[in-house]
């Protein structure tokens, strides 16, 4: 009786903290794109800007009650760019519309100080490479930088799958705390092997990693929104650290080492205990699986796409139920060896609002709308928290609106 009623409180407390939609103090544009702005509450002076340009989990950190209170409590404001450079390639233009974006910001809230306010580049996946290349152009304009399921400083594997740009000789990213952050169930060692080595051939970069422990691709989780968080509020607190933590990077089976080649620097021991209890509470464990059904029809897994669930409803449709359940590893069948929790639906990008823990409308508004690329999907995470026995599950859901 006190497990169903914990749960029971569990999903009250989420659902009373859901944002049927995102609240922005600016929105602005060119050519038809959208760019947004959410301010921090109750702060008169803004200290800094988390700078997103448009993705998927991105619109995660907009949509989070916990992480926009972060955000507030630092004096942090969080701006939202559609058809931001995913290389940051300076011969494009992409300094000179940044630097037309913040002046319109800071002209249109009465906040002149976002026009020289300290940048957090933020970019997830295809636009994970962004971080780095910004910061190379604007080392003093730069806080911190977040790569978020994405890439190595000057990596050959870029996730927009292009080359990437060359910085010079001179150019380099010294002393700026930046983290990179990889998902456990999208692990690809040939993805980490070059921001160990950018930290050997600049032993002045202040290089962090995060192995996401129990998370895939396409999800940003509660407890990493805090991590991030975290690092972002040391970062104000010592913007050009000195010193600083050598840690082992993530290994599977639980084993730490020491050799220096294989460490990454994080910002103090309390970083250092974050990173360490997020990789010990996934190790050991059993994997659990999830697929869903979509307004009562199973959606279909395909293991050779990106995004493995996928199913569609016609572009009428008004409202939709997505109702998450256990299954086994073939996704072919229901299965009961899974921790004793009830499984979540949590919504990452696209043009829908979240009523109840299952249900869903159309959103008519969605700030992430741009016609160039026409974002008819609707990209969700199904989740499961683990236990004792079982790691914490995750799996991406894809919704198509097609015409009927």
């Amino acid at each position: 009786m006190k497990h169903i009623l914990a749960i029971l409180l569990a999903v009250i407390c989420s659902l009373s903290a859901t944002p049927r939609s995102v609240t922005f103090d600016y929105v602005g544009g060119e050519d038809g794109s959208r760019v947004c702005l959410r301010l921090p509450r109750g702060v008169r002076e803004v200290r800094a800007m988390l700078y997103c340009h448009q993705n998927m989990t991105e619109e995660v950190l907009f949509r989070s009650p916990s992480f926009c209170r972060a955000m507030d409590s630092l004096g942090v404001a969080m701006a939202y760019v559609q058809r931001g450079s995913q290389n940051w390639d300076v011969a494009d233009g992409c300094q000179q519309r940044f630097d037309s974006i913040v002046a319109a910001m800071a002209r249109a809230t009465e906040h002149p100080e976002l026009a020289t306010a300290p940048v957090i580049p933020f970019g997830h996946s295809a636009q994970a490479t962004f971080p780095w290349n910004f910061a190379a152009w604007n080392p003093d304009r730069t806080l911190c930088i977040i790569s978020f399921h994405g890439d190595a400083p000057r990596t050959n594997l870029c996730g927009y799958g292009r080359a990437n740009i060359e910085w010079g000789r001179t150019r380099n990213i010294d002393s700026i705390p930046a983290l990179m952050v990889m998902g456990e169930y999208e692990w690809w060692d040939a993805r980490l092997r070059p921001a160990l080595a950018f930290r050997m051939m600049y032993p002045d970069s202040r290089i962090s990693f995060l192995c996401d422990a129990g998370r895939g691709h396409f999800d940003l989780g509660e407890p990493t929104q805090h991590y991030i968080a975290r690092f972002i509020a040391k970062a104000l607190d010592d913007p050009r650290p000195a010193g600083g933590v050598l840690y082992s990077r993530w290994q599977p089976d639980g084993t730490e080492t020491t050799d220096p080649h294989e460490c990454f620097w994080y910002q103090d021991e309390e970083m250092v205990a974050l990173t360490r209890e997020r990789y010990r509470a996934e190790r050991g464990k059993r994997m659990q699986h999830l697929t869903a059904t979509v307004d009562g029809l199973p959606a279909v897994y395909d293991p050779k796409r990106h995004i493995r669930l996928n199913a569609t409803l016609p572009d009428t449709v008004r409202t939709f139920t997505v109702v998450p359940s256990f299954c086994n590893e073939a996704y072919d069948a229901a299965s009961d060896d899974h921790a004793s929790v009830r499984p979540r639906v949590v919504l990452i990008s696209g043009p829908a609002i979240q009523t109840g823990e299952y249900t869903f409308e159309i959103d008519p508004d969605y700030f992430g709308r741009d016609p160039r690329r026409l974002w008819d999907g609707i990209t969700l995470s199904l989740e499961a928290s683990g236990d004792d026995r079982y790691k914490t599950a995750v799996r991406e859901l894809n919704i198509q609106l097609k015409k009927p």
